[in-house]
């Protein structure tokens, strides 16, 4: 976890130290920096799961008790690293001005041709791993005809997320041999007034009610072996530079090129934080013994502002457009011993480069 303070902090160093862009030439320097920034530590997620999981083994049965509070820091890092991440690729895309996209969103984006293509990469998964796959059904229901605004990479990862935990829980249900009669995984998609509604179903068995509240919790899994084992024996000191310039959640990279079916524990929790972000909403209901229905709600951008942090709409910047009127006080996002200790940190990473400064000259 220090680590990955130290990452964020030397970027930040960095991004004080650039020049303010005063012409073309110095605005493609300044996207070409932030290019690197977006493509770097491609292990952030890995390392903090690394973090987490020596707490748990540490902690032992004791970090049920502190559970729910290790979530929510790790759910406010993750919302607010969503947020980052967005704005500097926003401003890389932007550059590149490309036809039927403002930046990073795509101004008619085809949600079925993002679900065919997540069908494919988590049945192709689930073959290589599992040696079949059910067929994924994908329907469409019209109910408003307006072009839908979104991002087709985070709408791919999220329904890949979804669409993989449905192939696999299909088969380890229905399969005996490889060559099976699955019964078939359906999407339908429903283009609504406010939302594009996703609902995929599966008979994969569902999941039992006392367990259901489980997979929202980061670093749980319903697989049995889990993929981190070889990750920490492949771990590297520094990060490096990886798929992360198409993945928005740079997931932890494998010796393998086939990928990962299941077993992280973070895909659901990320999932549904990408979709709360620009103010949807992704729920479960499970028939425990038969299967699960997941309803994955994306806004249409332009009905509404991103889901930020109340201390985030309130802060100055956002004052004219977000609020109307005074506040008494600042709301804050941290607590007050987070931002002691992060002051910290800075101030000692500060202190540790002007003397490697020093010593160099």
């Amino acid at each position: 976890i220090r680590t990955v303070i130290q990452w964020y902090t030397e970027h930040l160093l960095a991004l004080e130290d650039a020049p303010l862009p005063s012409g073309a030439a110095q605005d493609e320097a300044f996207t070409n920096f932030l290019t690197r920034v977006f493509e770097e530590h491609t292990e952030v997620i890995q390392e903090l799961a690394f973090g987490v999981q020596d707490l748990m083994a540490e902690m032992g049965p004791d970090y049920g008790a502190v559970q729910p509070e290790i979530d929510s820091i790790l759910r406010r890092f993750f919302m607010a690293r969503i947020g980052l991440r967005f704005l500097i690729q926003h401003h890389i895309e932007s550059f590149k001005n490309r036809d039927g996209y403002s930046g990073i969103l795509q101004l008619e984006c085809d949600a079925a041709a993002v679900v065919k293509k997540a069908a494919q990469d988590s049945t192709m998964l689930c073959r290589a791993h599992l040696g079949q796959a059910p067929p994924v059904v994908i329907t469409e229901h019209v109910v408003d005809s307006e072009p839908f605004t979104y991002l087709p990479m985070h709408m791919h990862y999220v329904l890949t997320e979804l669409l993989k935990n449905a192939v696999r829980a299909t088969v380890e249900r229905h399969a005996e041999g490889f060559d099976d009669a699955l019964p078939a995984v359906r999407v339908q998609i429903i283009y609504g007034h406010e939302d594009v509604i996703f609902k995929i179903s599966d008979e994969g068995g569902g999941i039992s009610r006392s367990r259901l509240q489980d997979v929202w919790k980061f670093m749980y899994s319903s697989c049995s072996k889990t993929p981190w084992a070889s990750l920490r024996q492949d771990r590297r000191s520094q990060p490096g530079e990886g798929d992360s310039a198409g993945n928005p959640l740079q997931r932890p990279r494998l010796k393998s090129a086939g990928g990962v079916l299941a077993g992280y524990g973070v895909g659901l929790t990320l999932s549904r934080l990408y979709a709360q972000y620009f103010g949807g909403d992704l729920k479960i209901l499970s028939l425990d013994g038969f299967g699960t229905d997941v309803y994955l709600h994306l806004s249409r951008l332009g009905k509404g502002c991103e889901s930020l942090p109340q201390g985030v709409l309130y802060s100055p910047s956002m004052r004219d457009s977000s609020f109307e009127g005074e506040i008494e006080e600042e709301l804050l996002l941290m607590s007050t011993d987070e931002v002691n200790f992060l002051r910290k940190e800075l101030d000692a990473l500060r202190s540790s480069s002007a003397m490697e400064t020093t010593v160099a000259s």
